[in-house]
């Protein structure tokens, strides 16, 4: 019996397939040509499969991909943030969980800025790049900045600001292990455990981690006799570093880092008997601290308890450790010389570093199914480093419970911050 083409059933116009990009990250794809949204914004080349070239896009779709898992739709107003790299749907923060006005909070403005950080941000097979970063700009940095002098120059923070009291065995702790960050660069491809590995397995380093490594080895293997050489090397370097001021979060983070690494070996690697780190290095170590915490010390995506892209986190997490290292050391330093130290009030609120599994994953797939559970075990709010304070939840069932499920899944840097509090706040 012959038939006609109406008695089949119309099949269902084919969906427009996303860019390889789009696809590849599991996002949405505005399906825009000769270049998407997202691609012009990240400055890669936007390309489409055979397939998709030449079809329009079905009505009412919107460009969601087939396998792209939940998007988020962004906005053409400034003050929306759009997340595009994320497939968890957001829970909102307990209030009580939430960074408040009087702890380390974002800017006072109602909008989200992006940080774009175009460096010679590391590539590699997995699409990684520090080009992009989506932070929260913070309005107190200045407290970091302000931190070493506060005691001697400027008023308390607050009525209760009391000096922290420094078991000696504590600071010896510290010390033997801040002593080691400089030495793990002596073997190739090994990072302290403030440098993220991605940021030395790109094609090419940053400037100031490249002379870094390089400056480090010089210290710590020179030859009897080139020690002032060296050292007239390493003051240069550090001159440099304090006198540029890059605009790029990557680049900020990576001179801070450096700088901060250079002043652990030249106070706990002295040459000739004494220590060569003094008051000014510590004056600009606090305000490379300050410039690299003003672009933000929070992913956008954090703050709504969602998944931010690879790259954000990376230098977000950076940019936390480096900073609490400094404190570690300057806590040393104070000690040293009979000063005075002080809780870091100005970091309340700030996510306690040290996931093992999330700092240590080898590629976006993994951290991505990391983060996932790590936005799970953590729905009622992520911990923050004021939980390991002492206060009048000190010793509370939940408080307990909090910190416990931390230390489970911390790194050895995490336990080295944990290890510290309980010492001195008995948390």
């Amino acid at each position: 019996m012959p038939t006609s083409e109406s008695h089949h059933p119309k099949q269902r116009p084919p969906r427009k397939k996303a860019c390889n990009n789009c696809t590849k990250s599991k996002v949405r794809c505005s399906l825009e040509k000769p270049a998407c949204s997202r691609c012009r914004s990240t400055g890669r080349v936007c390309e489409y499969s055979a397939s998709a070239l030449g079809r329009d896009s079905p009505s009412g779709e919107g460009g969601f991909t087939e396998d792209a898992g939940i998007a988020y739709p962004g906005s053409a107003i400034d003050s929306t943030p759009r997340f595009d790299s994320i497939s968890v749907m957001p829970i909102p923060l307990p209030l009580a969980s939430t960074p408040s006005s009087t702890a380390w909070s974002p800017s006072s403005h109602i909008h989200v800025r992006r940080q774009v950080a175009v460096a010679s941000g590391w590539r590699d097979g997995d699409g990684l790049d520090f080009r992009t970063v989506d932070l929260v700009p913070s309005a107190n940095a200045e407290d970091i900045r302000d931190r070493w002098l506060r005691p001697y120059i400027l008023p308390p923070l607050g009525q209760d600001e009391v000096p922290k009291v420094y078991h000696p065995f504590t600071l010896q702790y510290i010390s033997r292990i801040l002593s080691t960050y400089p030495r793990c660069m002596l073997k190739d491809k090994d990072v302290p455990p403030i440098i993220h590995r991605s940021q030395i397995e790109g094609k090419e380093l940053p400037r100031s981690l490249a002379n870094c490594y390089s400056l480090v080895r010089m210290w710590e293997q020179a030859v009897p006799g080139s020690e002032m050489m060296v050292m007239s090397t390493l003051e240069k370097e550090m001159e440099r570093l304090a006198a540029e001021h890059p605009e790029q979060d990557y680049e900020l983070l990576s001179a801070f880092q450096a700088y901060l690494l250079y002043t652990i070996m030249l106070y706990f690697s002295p040459r000739g008997g004494s220590s060569l780190v003094n008051d000014k290095m510590m004056i600009t170590l606090m305000e490379m601290a300050f410039r690299t915490a003003r672009n933000g010390l929070f992913c956008a995506a954090e703050l709504a308890h969602a998944r931010p892209t690879w790259e954000s986190w990376i230098v977000v997490a950076a940019k936390r450790r480096a900073i609490f290292t400094m404190y570690l050391f300057s806590s040393v330093y104070n000690a040293d010389r009979l000063l005075p130290n002080f809780v870091a009030d100005e970091m309340r609120g700030v996510y306690a570093p040290g996931n093992k599994a999330l700092w240590e994953a080898k590629d976006r797939e993994t951290w991505s199914k990391e983060y996932d559970r790590y936005l799970l075990q953590w729905e009622d709010g992520i911990l923050e480093i004021s939980e390991l304070w002492r206060s009048a939840e000190t010793g509370s069932t939940e408080r307990r419970e909090r910190i416990e499920r931390w230390v489970q899944s911390a790194d050895e840097f995490g336990m080295t911050i944990f290890g510290v509090c309980v010492h001195i706040h008995g948390c």
